[in-house]
Formats: structure tokens, C-alpha cells, sequence
């Protein structure tokens, strides 16, 4: 109970911290006019707009956003673009609209499911992993919980000797091959999640020979000391796979429409066509089935740091030892990519003297499953924020500038809606734009604030810590600039 207490405070923190820093914009930071009388006005505006926050809310829209679950593409995820639409034209923005893409998503087949198993010579399999997560409980009568997969993988059940590759980094596959002397031509790698992004270990693999790719979640890198696991704890159980996208697209957004807006008048690549899509398959899978694998490996044994924490040897290959020396791994993934409508929800707040320069404040709406974190912390924030800026409204409050609210879609298959909607709107956004504040993941924890921002807003996000106050007498600026934080 305390521990939800605390995650509540540091999301309704969070939330004032994203209003100050949006405020810092809305009244015009770098340009505010002499007028003493407007001054102050602006800062009763402001004490109101902090007062209007209440953690209460931010606690009841997570748990009204984490209801079901609402993968992009599906018809829940629909729902709440048009849920979110409609409460924030009650809470008082001018307009609030649905904007649609049509882009390449990619989903697990619902009567051939994804899983890696071992097999003999004989072809019989031995050891298969999971199909599903164990699901939380109080969620066990909840349906369209798609089970762990890694979208935009290649189809396909291949078969070969294992190969143990640390992190999948360039550094690591360069160690296998020119000081281990281990080629991963025809191959499948296992490699454990962190470092890099996870389509760069795909990419990685391919350039390597490999073809297929086992990607796992390693308690040396997902569970902290002391922690008990999920639902005990926070640490990630066994049998807790990591879902995500391996495409590599920088920044092209949807696959098939690179540099221009999904839209029906866009010319589009054929589905094999598709940037960043991977040519081998893949699959994540928890911890616990990755002990089956790695236990039986054979070959030499790894360097230092490529050991994990799971109680195996953490051997390299090629392949098993002992009784299990004539079986192989073969990987079985038959999901599928298809173009599919997204939703965007973009709500606006008209400005006063500044009515063509924008601030956006946004964040994505889409989760694998639920959410709880990665986005509706954000998306609670985010919606708080709005609600706030609306109460204002009703008092006679209006911005300097015109302040943009975004609800992306499909951000887990590549930030396809932010990046759709931004190539829709490049122009406006190159000529007008003043600033873009995100709020994906509020909260990761409940130790520190951080902050990500370009150069130019450094000083603007440093002065706002000032203002914003933790248990309502400690303010952040000092517990950054504390002796005990200077270690």
C-alpha cells in the first residue's frame, strides 16, 4: 500500500513538472512582455493551474486507461483514441479529433502459435517454451492478451546449433568470431536483452550468417538484488518475455510509405519491400525456458562479462553436450504483417498573441498489453494536464501560444503515429513549432527525477525544478544539488 502511495506522489510530481515546464512556453519564457499588471496575472494562473492537479485523478485515470488491453491496431485501442477525444472536448479544449494512418503492423498468429523448442535427431521435440505469460491475477478472465512476440519478424522454423552471444552488440559478435574462431553462419543465436536496441541485435545476426535469433530477458540485467519477484515484487518472473519491435528503421516511420504520410494517395512499397524489416525469425522468451536452452551448451566456456545470473555455465557453442549433443534448436514463429488503421488523437488550445507557434505536449497511447507503465503513466499525466489546462479555460485563461495535446498510436511498432503525423505536418512543424515535451513512461521508479532535453532547454528545465516541491517542503533543485546526491 505504501509503495502505491509513493508511485501515486511521484506521478502527480511528474505531472507538475510537465505543467510548469508546458507553462514555461504557454506565457511566452523567452519573450514575456514588461506589463507588471500581466506578470501577475500570469503567476495567479499559474498557482491555480498547479492547485488544480489532484493526484486522485491521476491514480483513476491509470487504472481507467490499464482496464483492458489495447495493442495498436485493435479495436480497444480505438475505443480509447475515441474515449480520450470525447473527455478532453468536455474538459474545455477548442478542438479534439481522430487522425488516421494506414501503416504496417505486425501480430502473432491466433492458430499457430510462436515458441522455440529443442529436437532430436529424430525431429521430436524434447524441450518446448512457453506459448503464454502466467497472467496476473485478477486478470484471468481477460481476453485479447496477445502473448509474447517480436513484431515485424520474419516467418519461418528454422533449425540449427545454438550459439550464445552475450548482448548481440557488433563488439560481441566480432569477440565470437575473430578471438573465439566461432562462425555463426546458419546459426541460431541466443542473445540476452539490454545495451542496444533490440533490432540492432537482429541486424547484428543477419550480418553474422545467423538464421534465427532467440532473444531473452537475463535477471542479471531485469532483477535487482533484494527484490522478490512479480507480484511479490517488482523483479521480473521467469516466465516474463520482453515484447518489441525489431525493425530498423531509423526514423522512416511506416515500413512502406518511408518519408511520406500513410495516407490512401501515398505510394507504397510491396509488403516484402518494407524498410527495416528483418529476414530471419525471431523470438523473445522469458527466463526461465532460456535455462533449458543455455544449460546443455557446449563449447568454450565465456568471458567474465558475458555471464549472466541464471545457474548455468553460459558456454558458447556451437550446440549441446552430453546426452543432449545430437539435438538441435528450432525455432517456430508464424507471425504475420498486415496494413492496418491507427488512430492519433490531436486536441488544441488556441493562443492569444501567438496563435500560429506551437507547443506540443504528447505521448503515445498504445501498450502490448495493459500498460501500467510504459505508456499510461504518461498517458495519465498527460490527460491531468489537459483537464487542468481546461479548468483554466472556464476562468478566462488563454496561452501566450497555441498548445498542441497528442495521443500517438502505434509508438511499440516503430513510433509509427508520431512519425506519420509529423511527415503529414512537416512544414507547419519546421516553420512554427517551439517545442515538443514527451511524456511516455512518467515513472520507472521512485528515487530520482530525470530529465532528458536538447541544449536549449536546459536552463528552462533546471529553473522549474525550483518550483516544484517534493512532500510540499523539499524542493528537487536541492535534493539534485544535496551532499548526499553528490556522490
Amino acid at each position: 500500500m505504501g509503495a502505491n502511495k509513493k508511485l501515486v506522489h511521484w506521478l502527480q510530481w511528474f505531472t507538475v513538472f510537465t505543467l510548469l515546464f508546458f507553462v514555461g512556453f504557454i506565457i511566452g519564457w523567452f519573450a514575456r512582455p514588461a506589463d507588471t499588471q500581466h506578470e501577475k496575472r500570469t503567476r495567479d494562473f499559474l498557482q491555480e493551474f498547479l492547485e488544480e492537479i489532484r493526484a486522485g485523478n491521476i491514480k483513476q485515470h491509470l487504472r481507467k486507461f490499464t482496464r483492458l488491453p489495447h495493442l495498436a491496431g485493435t479495436e480497444q485501442n480505438l475505443r480509447l483514441a475515441e474515449q480520450i477525444r470525447e473527455e478532453w472536448l468536455v474538459f474545455g479544449l477548442d478542438s479534439a479529433k481522430l487522425v488516421w494512418y494506414d501503416v504496417l503492423l505486425s501480430y502473432p498468429n491466433a492458430t499457430r502459435p510462436n515458441y522455440i523448442s529443442v529436437v532430436d535427431q529424430h525431429g521430436d521435440e524434447v524441450v518446448k517454451s512457453s506459448l503464454a505469460e502466467p497472467v496476473p491475477e485478477g486478470y484471468e478472465n481477460v481476453s485479447d492478451i496477445v502473448p509474447p512476440y517480436n513484431a515485424f519478424s520474419a516467418q519461418g522454423q528454422p533449425e540449427g546449433e545454438l550459439v550464445y552471444v552475450n548482448y548481440g552488440r557488433t563488439e560481441d559478435f566480432f569477440k565470437l568470431q575473430r578471438e573465439m574462431g566461432i562462425n555463426c553462419t546458419g546459426k541460431i543465436v541466443i542473445v540476452r536483452y539490454g545495451k542496444i536496441f533490440r533490432g540492432n541485435k537482429v541486424k547484428n545476426a543477419m550480418l553474422a550468417g545467423a538464421k534465427g535469433i532467440v532473444l531473452y530477458s537475463d535477471p542479471a540485467d531485469y532483477c535487482a538484488e533484494g527484490v522478490k519477484l512479480y507480484p511479490e515484487g517488482w523483479n521480473l518472473p521467469g516466465g516474463g518475455a520482453q515484447r518489441g519491435n525489431v525493425l530498423n528503421l531509423n526514423g522512416a516511420g511506416d515500413p512502406l510509405t518511408p518519408g511520406y504520410p500513410a495516407k490512401e494517395y501515398t505510394y507504397r512499397f510491396s509488403l516484402d519491400k518494407g524498410v527495416g524489416l528483418p529476414k530471419i525469425p525471431v523470438h523473445p522468451i522469458g527466463y526461465s525456458d532460456a535455462v533449458h536452452l543455455l544449460k546443455n551448451m557446449g563449447g568454450a566456456f565465456p568471458p567474465p562479462d558475458w555471464k549472466g545470473a541464471l545457474n548455468v555455465s553460459y558456454r558458447i557453442g556451437p550446440g549441446f553436450i552430453g546426452d543432449f549433443a545430437l539435438n538441435k534448436v528450432r525455432m517456430n514463429v508464424h507471425s504475420y504483417n498486415q496494413v492496418t488503421r491507427i488512430y492519433n488523437v490531436i486536441g488544441q488550445i488556441r493562443g492569444a498573441q501567438e496563435p500560429d507557434r506551437f507547443v506540443i505536449l504528447g505521448g503515445h497511447r498504445d501498450a502490448w498489453v495493459f500498460g501500467g507503465i510504459d505508456p499510461v503513466t504518461g498517458t495519465s499525466a498527460t490527460h491531468e494536464t489537459v483537464r487542468a489546462a481546461g479548468k483554466l479555460l472556464q476562468k478566462g485563461w488563454r496561452p501566450r501560444r497555441t498548445l498542441i495535446f497528442a495521443s500517438w498510436d502505434a509508438e511499440e511498432f516503430g513510433l509509427l503515429g508520431s512519425t506519420e503525423w509529423a511527415e503529414e505536418n512537416a512544414k507547419m512543424l519546421q516553420q512554427r513549432a517551439v517545442a515538443y515535451i514527451n511524456a511516455d513512461s512518467a515513472i520507472e521508479g521512485m528515487y530520482t527525477l530525470r530529465i532528458d532535453c536538447t541544449p536549449s532547454l536546459h536552463t528552462l528545465a533546471y529553473d522549474i525544478t525550483k518550483q516544484v516541491r517534493q512532500r510540499s517542503t523539499v524542493w528537487f533543485r536541492t535534493i539534485w544539488v544535496s551532499p548526499a546526491n553528490a556522490r
